[in-house]
């Protein structure tokens, strides 16, 4: 490999440079090159010059390097700052294989101490690929603070005004905002209504959404009904289904629709390809200047590798999954909404008003969003409506105030809307 022989090329000539950089032959390869990587490691790097190097390499691998691979070595010009980023990417390269390994490895057997080394080393393999980041200045943080006593901050992504409000201007990067419900709430709806709410004042947002319950089609025909008020079961079969007044309709809206930043996944199950597709995407958004988020809807459903075994405590999945989608808000300055189920026994209680303890495997889930919110319904009477009166309630805001706020839904049109204006205060409610 190229990048190996250009990191060996620098050591022959530099060989001290080991005393002071983290390297270990087993990132290499090439059996050669570990060889040559181990003789400087266990010589402290103490040589005299790269002759000496071949010298003492020579008394214990003889046959491992022919004449002019020496003499090409010592001639092959790499600088420090080249040596030190294909010293990185071999790092990385080489944990890269080595999670592949573990996620097999855990795949065959769902043990809570691989899942523990696999959470570890996933981190580790994160933080490999992250793009430098030097820490701001004091100073720096006091030039940003005077410019925004003169000038606004940008807005997060809005929808509504009073949900606006209560998220602090908008949904903003750096949050993972967690929304709970029961089965048949209309947590999806929800999400797929604050997309089409953010694109009407911004159609330039770039968003994924991650449905690992629904199918595409599913979303996509709920977001047909959302614009042309048809119900959402007529699509399913619209030949037959839908008038001719109706076809005219979809007609009119779908361009509109299919000109929008919007990715409607449903085979991308697992949080790897979670995260990198996030990343690409976050990237390109950012390069054009746009803004982005994500939708992962549910938590329960996502898994840290493609299995359909369970480890003995879910929790500790859970865990490593929040944890991730949390520092990824953080990493990239994006927001993601991240839907979650209730525990059953929520409904055994008389008060069915959720509380942050109602999240299923709630402990982290908790700790690691920004924002916890719950959809539920106040009246249990309307379950059966085509129109139900359903609460978002927030348990927990670090971005802005805890709030109740009153919404519509109209279960044919999968449409959310705000009934007013009307903000109640949550009792025992956390705000950080």
């Amino acid at each position: 490999m190229e990048f190996e022989q250009d990191a060996v090329a620098y050591l022959v000539d530099h060989p001290e440079i080991s005393k002071s950089t983290e390297i270990e032959a087993r990132w290499f390869h090439i059996i050669k090159f570990q060889h040559l990587v181990n003789v400087i490691l266990e010589n402290n790097g103490d040589f005299k010059d790269w002759v000496d190097v071949k010298r003492r390499f020579f008394l214990v691998h003889p046959l491992d390097f022919a004449e002019d691979e020496w003499v090409k070595l010592h001639d092959t010009n790499v600088t420090t700052k080249t040596f030190k980023s294909v010293l990185q990417g071999l790092k990385a390269w080489y944990y890269q294989g080595e999670l592949e390994e573990l996620a097999n490895r855990y795949a065959k057997y769902p043990t809570n101490e691989n899942l523990e080394a696999l959470s570890q080393l996933t981190q580790l393999v994160r933080v490999l690929n992250l793009p430098d980041l030097p820490t701001k200045k004091l100073s720096e943080y006091a030039d940003d603070l005077r410019y925004y006593m003169d000038h606004s901050r940008s807005a997060g992504i809005k929808t509504y005004q009073q949900l606006d409000n209560v998220l602090g201007n908008g949904l903003c990067g750096g949050v993972l905002w967690t929304i709970g419900a029961r089965p048949g709430i209309g947590k999806s709806a929800f999400g797929l209504s604050f997309i089409q709410s953010a694109l009407a004042l911004d159609p330039e947002i770039m968003i994924d959404h991650f449905s690992l319950e629904m199918t595409g089609e599913d979303n996509f025909n709920r977001t047909i009904a959302f614009h042309t008020g048809i119900p959402v079961n007529q699509l399913r079969n619209p030949k037959h289904s839908l008038s001719s007044a109706q076809k005219a309709q979809v007609n009119q809206v779908l361009p509109a629709i299919t000109a929008q930043h919007v990715n409607l996944h449903d085979k991308i199950l697992v949080l790897p390809q979670i995260i990198k597709v996030i990343r690409e995407n976050a990237k390109k958004a950012t390069d054009k200047g746009v803004k982005y988020f994500a939708i992962v809807d549910y938590l329960q459903i996502v898994s840290l590798t493609r299995t359909k075994a369970r480890v003995t405590d879910r929790r500790l999945e859970i865990e490593a999954i929040t944890r991730e989608l949390k520092l990824l808000t953080n990493e990239l300055d994006i927001p993601i909404i991240l839907f979650s189920q209730l525990n059953r026994e929520l409904e055994k209680r008389v008060d069915r008003k959720p509380q942050l303890a109602d999240l299923r495997e709630s402990g982290s889930i908790e700790q690691d969003s920004n924002i916890v919110a719950f959809l539920y319904l106040e009246d249990q009477i309307q379950e059966q409506s085509k129109v139900r009166n359903i609460n978002l309630l927030f348990r927990k805001n670090r971005s802005g105030k805890l709030a109740e706020l009153a919404l519509k839904f109209d279960t044919q049109q999968m449409k959310f809307t705000p009934i007013n204006h009307t903000e109640k205060r949550p009792s025992h409610a956390v705000s950080s």
